[in-house]
């Protein structure tokens, strides 16, 4: 784990550090899956480290799947006000390092949840690492995002906006490397893979509008916005990860991501590796969140 925690970073050292977690879970422990249970937890106990240097006290949601004790990992205060999300899940598809699926959601969860311990923000924020996100749990009650969403509903808790990283670096220059849906080629959306997209239902878009407009404040990075009807059912790509759990428990949510098989080749396959991922990019995507987390709530 690398040392320093206390210090405000500037670009130069965000990068470092996102490069060391990204080392780490994609090189160092690859596979993250419940067939290698020994790294999936491996995975927990990092985020769990990485948060406890931090200066949080996290805690673990603890839940059996498969015969085997998951957790998600959660750092951060949830007051009866109210309190806001940014989540990302560590666990990978069976044989795959999952440099982009998902260590780079989750580089950049740690480094925006370190920017945060030296604000003050005008309403407070988790930072959550979500186990089993991946087949075989997906789109089943074991994904992690699930089994959290379900108990802040049932316990009433008052879970302003929730934000997914969801693959978030991989990036392209060349004219025609994103794939789109064919409703939105015929909306205009952008064929060159430059971006950042955010994805809301249109009961969040509204926090997608203000997380719009912090990014282009806070970072050179592109945006791209995408309201979703019906809960993204008319859509089904547009469901592919934690956010969608949230949604379906009445909670505002946006997935931020690279678009993931549609931009990405090597989705889901052995070479997402780290080498391919944009540590730039990734670094303008820490610097706009941490913008967010200081206008969101004033």
């Amino acid at each position: 784990m690398r040392s320093g925690y206390g210090e405000p970073m500037n670009r130069q050292e965000i990068r470092a550090n996102l490069l060391a977690h990204l080392k780490y879970l994609s090189v160092e422990l690859g596979d993250r899956s419940v067939y290698r249970p020994e790294n999936l937890q491996a995975a927990e106990h990092y985020v769990q480290q990485a948060f406890l240097e931090m200066g949080y006290q996290p805690r673990r949601q603890t839940f059996i799947y498969q015969r085997l004790e998951v957790s998600n990992i959660i750092a951060g205060d949830q007051p009866p006000g109210g309190y806001y999300i940014l989540g990302a899940h560590f666990d990978t598809v069976a044989g795959t390092p999952g440099a982009d699926d998902n260590a780079s959601g989750v580089a950049v969860l740690l480094e925006v949840a370190r920017q945060a311990r030296h604000l003050t923000l005008p309403r407070p924020w988790t930072f959550i690492g979500f186990t089993t996100e991946e087949p075989p749990a997906f789109f089943t009650p074991y994904m992690g995002s699930r089994v959290y969403a379900k108990s802040a509903r049932k316990q009433k808790e008052n879970i302003l906006g929730m934000l997914c990283l969801e693959m978030v670096g991989y990036y392209r220059q060349e004219p025609g490397s994103q794939d789109l849906p064919l409703i939105l080629r015929f909306m205009g959306y952008p064929t060159t893979g430059n971006f950042i997209g955010l994805v809301s239902d249109r009961r969040s878009k509204p926090f997608m509008r203000r997380l719009d407009t912090a990014l282009k404040q806070g970072c050179r990075l592109p945006t791209v916005t995408l309201a979703a009807p019906l809960g993204g059912h008319l859509l089904p790509e547009v469901r592919l990860s934690d956010h969608a759990n949230f949604w379906d428990e009445g909670y505002p949510a946006v997935m931020l991501t690279d678009t993931a098989f549609m931009r990405n080749p090597n989705y889901h396959g052995p070479a997402d590796t780290l080498e391919k991922l944009d540590l730039e990019n990734m670094t303008e995507l820490t610097l706009g969140l941490v913008n967010f987390l200081r206008m969101e709530g004033k």
